[in-house]
């Protein structure tokens, strides 16, 4: 990477700051719904003197905020194209401070939500501009970097948060949940003084016609290296936003998404969404520690910081392992991991209610579901969104994608809306042997990758246009033979013909369009 590129590089980690926003925003409220000035507070009291945070409420409380989430995945985009990429990041961290504030003066369940609300605004904007910014920044050499931290920053905001809750658990009054949500305040503290010294997005700034703020934003960039172009590169972003923009003119809408070719790629973006989010992410993320209590597992809080740890660490290994085994074969293995993992937790379970002093069977939910995170962590966590970028079509790229993470949106918000339900001692009261469900959702999602998901890997976003459009059966993808292939393959045969002269090599390949696209890469 070298020393030419530490500018862009700085950039590019500190606008990743936004990611822990989604991580420890998205995080905090796991452990504080456990908290016990907390169920003072939002709770109820009941006839035995003990206060209890109903099902329902409990229910409202987690999964009502994923309508900001929502909304701000719907509206991210057109905010980002009118506004600029800097604007949005300011937004982000704007919709998170208010929100911030608004839960620290909460005394009732209705402004504790809304604060919520915003949060998770803020954690839907961060999905979008945080990732845009750096990507139409980044040199191609640094992209699978950044999204890399991008992804390792959420996971490391859950892992840190859920250490603030468990030093502030034990604290007897209000502080006890307000510090976890205060904490929440640094990151916009320390990202809105930063934004107005980095760059826009020079892409955004040459689609708006600022070809001089575009220059001087890439010389910021591009500080340092000597072998830098600028206006070369400028001719090159013009063409690229005129490129995009014909493509968009060819088509480009919604409906578009659903048409021909494209309803199997974007039914794959949208389902593997889906079963990503009937693995239980959502369960273990937004109920972890309220969870492992109501199973009697001792330290729950501590259970909790491992289980966030554990995910790191499954992340850092999916960064090693998803180029070189593959997405489908990872999805399947990662599949019947946590196809063990959720049904040895509802095993354990059924033993625990025979014998509720059996301490083997809490143990051996927390290694269980330990197994289960790993398992998700490593495969169907990133995953989930590789193949949803992968698998769109340019022409609908971004619509592709904003319907593959709306669909996320909104099962995140069925799981937690009725995990309380199926959890919880005033409904169905199932505890541990919820992991059976999950467990029978899982295999569904391993049933769906091996019939319909493809490999992707290797493959270029031509490549797999053609075999989209070819029509080629899910677990034919490997070993279809590619035009660009037969292409190659007819060059070869050419230039070893030593009867041929170099011009009628070269003519030849000036027809075929050989090494075109390579030549003139955006």
């Amino acid at each position: 990477m070298g020393l030419p590129n530490v500018s862009v590089l700085l950039i590019c980690a500190f606008v990743a700051l936004g990611a822990l926003i989604f991580g420890m925003d998205g995080g905090y409220f796991s452990g504080v719904l456990a908290m016990d000035d907390f169920i003072r507070t939002f709770g109820s009291l009941q006839p035995s003197g003990e206060y209890v945070i109903s099902s329902s409420r409990q229910s409202f409380m987690t999964s009502f905020p994923y309508l900001g989430q929502f909304i701000a995945a719907l509206i991210g985009g057109f905010v980002g194209n009118l506004t600029g990429r800097r604007w949005g990041l300011f937004l982000m961290c704007m919709t998170s401070v208010v929100g911030v504030f608004m839960q620290l003066f909460a005394k009732n369940v209705a402004l504790l939500v809304a604060g919520r609300f915003f949060n998770y605004c803020a954690i839907g904007f961060a999905t979008i501009f945080v990732p845009m910014y750096q990507a139409e920044t980044a040199p191609s050499a640094l992209r699978g970097v950044m999204i890399t931290m991008y992804q390792f920053n959420v996971v490391l905001g859950s892992f840190v948060i859920s250490i603030v809750d468990n030093f502030t658990a034990k604290i007897n009054g209000p502080a006890s949940w307000k510090i976890p949500i205060g904490v929440l305040l640094c990151l916009p503290v320390l990202i809105l003084p930063g934004l107005p010294v980095i760059p826009e997005s020079p892409r955004w700034l040459v689609k708006k016609a600022k070809l001089d703020k575009a220059k001087r934003a890439l010389l910021v960039l591009h500080r340092g290296e000597e072998s830098f172009d600028v206006d070369s590169e400028l001719r090159v972003l013009s063409l690229a936003v005129r490129h995009q923009e014909e493509l968009n003119l060819a088509g480009g809408t919604y409906l578009d998404c659903f048409r021909g070719t494209n309803l199997r790629r974007t039914a794959i973006a949208c389902f593997i969404q889906i079963w990503q989010q009937f693995t239980g992410v959502s369960f273990i993320f937004n109920y972890a520690t309220v969870f492992f209590t109501k199973v009697g597992v001792s330290e729950p809080f501590i259970i909790t910081i491992i289980t966030n740890l554990v995910n790191v660490v499954g992340t850092v290994i999916s960064f090693f392992i998803v180029d070189k085994i593959g997405r489908r074969p990872l999805l399947l293995v990662g599949s019947v991991i946590m196809f063990i993992g959720h049904f040895s937790v509802g095993v354990c379970g059924v033993v625990s209610d025979h014998d509720p002093t059996n301490h083997s069977a809490q143990i051996g939910v927390v290694v269980f579901t330990l197994i289960y995170v790993l398992g998700l962590a490593s495969t169907w966590g990133p995953l989930g969104w590789v193949i949803t970028s992968e698998i769109s079509n340019n022409m609908v790229r971004e619509k592709t994608q904003g319907l593959g993470s709306a669909t996320n949106i909104l099962f995140s918000w069925v799981v937690t809306f009725s995990l309380p339900y199926l959890l919880n001692d005033d409904k169905a009261g199932l505890g541990s042997k919820v992991g059976f469900i999950y467990a029978g959702l899982t295999l569904c999602g391993l049933v769906y990758v091996w019939f319909y998901v493809p490999e992707t890997r290797g493959l270029s976003l031509e490549d797999l246009d053609e075999l989209f459009e070819q029509k080629v059966p899910t677990r034919k993808f490997t070993s279809y033979r590619l035009q660009s292939d037969k292409h190659k393959s007819d060059t070869n045969e050419v230039k070893a013909d030593e009867k041929l002269n170099p011009e009628k090599v070269q003519t030849w390949e000036l027809k075929n369009g050989v090494g075109a696209f390579d030549r003139s890469r955006l």
